[in-house]
């Protein structure tokens, strides 16, 4: 087994992914709750407003990941940030 060491930089981009993911995961389970509160409250349209928001931020988080690592921001793994809002959507409709 090679053991492959890492540079300071790519220590610190990894950290940054991390922070990202970690802001940006805070805000969806908020979001999911309240959602959640706003469907049962009857206000059915303003749930699927906020989906909307979720998927906004998951595809941001995404892209500034791949940013940090030097890649570019649009490619199929953005598909992934939607995943987020459509298990929250799965919960609260």
């Amino acid at each position: 087994m090679t053991v492959r060491e890492l540079s300071i930089e790519q220590v610190q981009r990894w950290v940054v992914t991390f922070l990202i993911l970690a802001v940006a995961s805070f805000p969806l389970g908020a979001l999911t709750a309240v959602a959640h509160a706003i469907v049962a409250d009857g206000r059915r349209s303003d749930g699927i407003l906020l989906l909307g928001v979720m998927v906004a931020l998951g595809v941001l988080a995404l892209g500034a990941i791949r940013l940090v690592h030097r890649r570019p921001p649009l490619s199929p793994w953005l598909v992934c940030g939607v995943a987020p809002a459509v298990v929250a959507a799965l919960v609260v409709l």
